[in-house]
């Protein structure tokens, strides 16, 4: 039996542990508001994708922490309460809330089971003790079961040249930065981030060569508008305890602040600013790709629409033409 265990403390402390038999895989979840244990046999795992993505949860827990800490320290104002040793609890909590930020920077890795239909069935985090045990885990399931597919964050492209490249950039998916390579059976959609990094590869006999534009907001200049707030407001809480008598009354402080204020109007505007989309579709005609158009990459677009719809009317099938009766 091979054994994985992880912890996710911003998740209600939650402690998973993945145990993998000679006929199944056992998920055991186990938190301060959940229990549960998961059986997944392994013939219905024929996905393994892989990727890097940052806890944002960390975050939350700095954004609570000085939310209560400022709550007290007004509640102890109101009522006049000064005491040395609570402004030097204060100054603690303080630098704690600071270091529950340090995490948000650090891209933990994920693997994941899906099925047949591209559904995830379970996603393993692991690090560098557990790496080893995931290597063997992986091993047991490929001989368990048929993988269709395999997706790695450091698979390493075609040695082939593609045949179209385009780059997307979304400022607001912090610094989203998303390239897509064509190749002559598939393509393969490289995105990296300050919060996520993964890998994408369809192949075109999984689509249907239906294809349709629409238009569309950016929802995540709400996501940027949120994170940018809670971000806001706990280091300026923190700073506030840390160094009272150099930040009260101090301007070049005020204008920072009431500047990375005023950068949520634009944020909260940019949301509903239009942009026209490709939508590609699979053989269930569901969306399975999709990316924005700009002046950048029309033309270039409407060159690769053409060729995935060669590639995919060459893969099916040719109808029988019935014969005229005599």
């Amino acid at each position: 039996m091979i054994k994985i265990n992880s912890f996710y403390p911003t998740d209600n402390f939650t402690r998973k542990t993945w145990e993998f038999y000679d006929d199944k895989l056992v998920v055991k979840t186990k938190s301060l508001t959940f229990e549960y244990e998961n059986e997944i046999k392994y013939e219905k795992i024929k996905v393994i994708r892989n990727k890097r993505m940052v806890n944002l949860g960390w975050l939350w827990v700095a954004f609570t922490t000085a939310a209560i800490l400022g709550g007290v320290i007004i509640g102890l104002d109101y009522f006049h309460v000064y005491n040395p040793a609570i402004q030097i609890i204060e100054k603690a909590i303080a630098i704690l809330v600071l270091i529950f930020i340090i995490p948000i920077f650090h891209k933990d890795e994920y693997y994941s089971f899906l099925d047949a239909d591209n559904n995830y069935l379970t996603s393993i985090k692991i690090d560098n003790k557990s790496r080893k045990s995931l290597s063997e885990a992986i091993n047991l399931v490929k001989n368990k079961t048929k993988i269709v597919s395999e997706v790695y964050v450091n698979n390493s492209l075609p040695n082939t040249p593609p045949v179209y490249e385009f780059t997307i950039l979304d400022f607001p998916d912090f610094l989203s930065r998303s390239t897509v390579r064509f190749y002559e059976d598939k393509f393969i959609d490289v995105e990296k981030s300050l919060a996520e990094e993964l890998t994408t590869v369809i192949k075109y006999d999984e689509l249907s060569g239906k294809t349709k534009t629409a238009k569309m907001g950016n929802s995540n200049w709400s996501n940027a508008l949120c994170n940018w707030g809670i971000f806001l407001g706990t280091i300026s809480i923190s700073l506030l305890v840390l160094f009272p008598k150099q930040i009260y009354g101090n301007w070049i402080f005020l204008r920072l602040y009431f500047g990375g204020l005023l950068l949520l109007i634009p944020m909260f505007l940019l949301k509903y600013i239009k942009s026209e989309i490709l939508l590609l579709y699979d053989n269930n005609d569901e969306e399975i790709f999709w990316t924005r158009i700009n002046s950048a990459n029309r033309e270039k677009l409407n060159q690769i629409i053409g060729f995935i719809q060669k590639k995919v009317s060459l893969r099916k099938p040719k109808r029988a033409k019935k014969k005229k009766p005599a």
